[in-house]
């Protein structure tokens, strides 16, 4: 169950340092775990991955939000969320999210599951 990784016990949001980040991460603390899960349950549940904008149009959640949440499941030890290579191993898996731009692309890491109550 994903409540006892450690992830979702974080005291606080990570934060920059300035008094408006701070103020932001104290903020958010009670919805971080939800978010977590919330983000981490969404990739887990697209075989093909998911692009931030992806993430952000099924979940209705800001930019700033799935951002800042993909980051640390990205960056969590173990890794939760992972950029995976191209065939040929050159450069990531990316999508298109607009006319003239492109994301890469987000999958579950293999030893994290969906939720399932």
């Amino acid at each position: 169950m994903f409540d006892d990784l450690p992830l979702f016990r974080y005291p606080v949001a990570p934060h920059n340092g300035t008094d408006t980040s701070r103020e932001a991460a104290e903020a958010i603390r009670p919805d971080l775990g939800r978010l977590h899960r919330l983000v981490l349950d969404t990739i887990a549940e697209a075989p093909d991955g998911l692009t931030c904008k992806e993430v952000e149009l099924i979940t209705g959640l800001s930019h700033q939000t799935a951002s800042a949440r993909l980051n640390e499941l990205a960056n969590c030890q173990p890794p939760h969320v992972e950029h995976r290579l191209e065939e040929g191993g050159k450069r990531y898996r990316r999508r298109p999210t607009g006319p003239r731009s492109s994301g890469r692309v987000y999958f579950a890491c293999l030893a994290v599951a969906p939720y399932a109550p």
